[in-house]
Formats: C-alpha cells, structure tokens, sequence
C-alpha cells in the first residue's frame, strides 16, 4: 500500500475515535420523565350477573309514641293534674332550700327518695342543689313507661316515734312526712320536765299522727279516751278528703286543698267527706269544730296565765311540772300544727283538750 493511502486510512480512524469521545464527555445527566400520554381505548365491560328477587316487607313495628300516650293521651287529665299540684304548697317549692340531713327528707324531692332508699331518719348529708317535691318524688315517674308509672313511691306501714302504726291505703306515703320528729315526752305525773325550746311540740306536720291518735299525751281526766280514731274506717286517709273532686286549682285534686275561695268568702270542699256524713255545708258538723276551738282557746289562757306560753302562741323556755309541760305539747299540736280544729280526729281532740284543761287548772 502506497505511504499516502494508510495516511488517509489512519486519519478516517482517528477521526471517529475523536468523535466517540466528544459525545461521550458532553453526555449530561438524566432528564425528568415526561408527562403520561393518554389513556388508551378501554377494553369490553363483562356480563353483570342477574339482579336477586327483593325480599317481603317486614311488618311494621310499634308506634314510637305508642308507650308515651298511655300516661300522655289526648285528653286533659295531665294538664289538669300539673296545675292543681302547681297551684299547691306542696309543689309551690317555698321551703326546698331546707336541705340539712334531717329536713331534707320531707322538704326536698332527694332526700325523701333517699330516705325511701335507706330506712334512715335522716340524710348522709345534705342535699346539693336540692329539688321541691314533685312528681317523680311520689310517683314512679318514667320506669316501665307504662300506666304502672302513676303507682305510688312509697306504700308501706308507717310507725311513729312513739309506736302506734300508721296503716291507710295509698295515704301511707303522705304518712312519711305527716308525723312527729322524734322528741321527748314528758311522763304523766312524773318529774318536772325542762322545756328548752319556743317550738316545744311536735314538728310542723303532724296531721297523719293525729288521724290515728298518735303521739298526743293522753293525760288523765273525767273525758275517757273511747275512741283514738274517728275516721277509721276511711279507707285511704288522707287522700279521702284531700283529693276528693277537684275545684279548678283551688282545692281538691292535686291541690290537696279542703277550701277555696268563691265570691269573695272560703268555700268548703265537703265532697270527701259527704260519702259518711250526708249532704253538708261545712266542716261543722253537729258543732263539733265550735266546740273544740272554744276548747283551744280556754287552754291557751290557762297556759298563759302559768307563764309557759306566749301571746303568739311559742312556748316560754323554763321546768315545768310534767303534767303542765303534756298539756303545753298537746295545746301546741293541736291548736298551731296540726291546725284543722279538731277535725282529723274530733273525738279524740276534745278528750284531750278537755283533759288537758283540767291537769293546768
């Protein structure tokens, strides 16, 4: 081969190896991935399978108001009933705020629950943003949502402090309030008895007690205790008179009033009590509350004139001779707590008054 043809040879390939190397050294890196080209065509859907048979209706379930109109129906017993327990003391709510353990229990809606619950006398301790009486505190209010709702909180036996047993139907719960707080009593003919406080007598209330003789200190006299019941055969107390037919909210019902006012002057509700008296016109039957209240008023001058009662009827804090200190414990039940003349248990009052008379003179 001649000099000049391997010159040309050499140069062609020397000139290619530069090139290869020129392109190797201004290769850079790699570059972002560019953006993703449009979806292709989609393939064929598959066959859906055959569509069930829907099944039957269900029967259709219980109204969900169905236990509400039991108690709540359409007629006005439950309207009528919430404004006569409105229009009453004991849903006015005015003493609630007495919650210590041992009000509590007759002046507040939890302690009376509670109370129901333990069997104590008294509360663990007082009552925290207390509640007036109300409907849940009698009733079973909202248990078995049913008409077993109206029944009673309370229904048992009652004993008082002093033993005798309170037993009137459904008044057995108003019993659980209506009576004495434990006290001491002075002993017939025994010895002088200290009297330490204005309200010396049975707490405010007593009115269950006295239905069935209770808690009054019999003294001995020439009036025999024949009867320490008059109105036993009254099957259900209290309730009897108390709730009879109602007068709007002025008495009866709910309002557990015996009077309202028409006209101008107080009115008696006497259809309680004309199931066993006959047709009456008040609660005067054969002069019976005249009598006791002229009673009252010739034993509250005798208890004056010894110095151991005041003009406005509390008690002067002294020792008195125990027979002095009954008949000041039996004039303050019935004249100022009690307060109906006699007439939850006349026969009984009048013996006791009169007796009671008799140990002052």
């Amino acid at each position: 081969m001649k000099l000049s043809a391997m010159l040309r040879a050499f140069g062609g390939m020397l000139l290619i190896a530069c090139l290869a190397f020129t392109l190797s050294a201004c290769e850079g890196e790699e570059g972002p991935e560019g953006p993703q080209g449009p979806a292709g065509p989609q393939g064929p859907q598959g066959e859906q399978g055959e569509k069930g048979d829907p099944g039957t209706d269900g029967e259709d379930g219980e109204a969900g108001t169905a236990g509400c109109v039991q108690c709540h129906d359409v007629s006005a017993t439950v309207k009528a009933i919430a404004v006569q327990y409105e229009a009453s003391k004991h849903g006015s709510g005015m003493t609630f705020e007495r919650n210590g353990t041992s009000c509590a229990p007759c002046h507040t809606h939890q302690g009376f629950v509670e109370v129901l619950e333990t069997g104590q006398g008294s509360t663990a301790a007082s009552i925290m943003n207390p509640a007036p009486v109300n409907c849940r505190t009698c009733h079973n209010i909202h248990v078995n949502y049913d008409q077993s709702d109206y029944s009673l909180a309370a229904s048992d036996p009652v004993t008082m402090f002093t033993g005798e047993t309170y037993d009137m139907g459904s008044s057995n719960l108003c019993a659980n309030c209506h009576k004495p707080r434990s006290s001491d009593l002075p002993e017939i003919d025994g010895p002088d008895f200290e009297v330490t406080s204005i309200r010396f007598g049975p707490h405010h209330g007593p009115q269950g007690s006295l239905l069935i003789g209770a808690s009054l200190i019999k003294l001995p006299g020439s009036v025999s205790y024949s009867s320490m019941n008059s109105h036993e055969n009254v099957d259900d107390g209290c309730l009897t008179c108390h709730m009879a037919e109602a007068y709007g909210a002025q008495s009866g019902g709910h309002t557990f009033s015996m009077g309202y006012e028409y006209h101008g002057h107080t009115v008696g509700n006497t259809a309680g009590c004309e199931s066993c008296h006959g047709e009456i016109e008040d609660f005067d039957i054969n002069g019976a509350v005249t009598e006791i209240e002229g009673y009252i008023a010739q034993l509250k001058a005798l208890l004056e004139a010894e110095g151991c009662l005041d003009e406005e009827g509390y008690a002067v804090p002294g020792t008195y001779g125990a027979n002095l200190a009954a008949a000041l414990w039996n004039y303050r039940y019935i004249a100022l707590e009690d307060r109906s003349m006699g007439i939850h248990n006349p026969r009984l009052v009048k013996a006791v008054l009169q007796n009671s008379i008799e140990a002052v003179q």
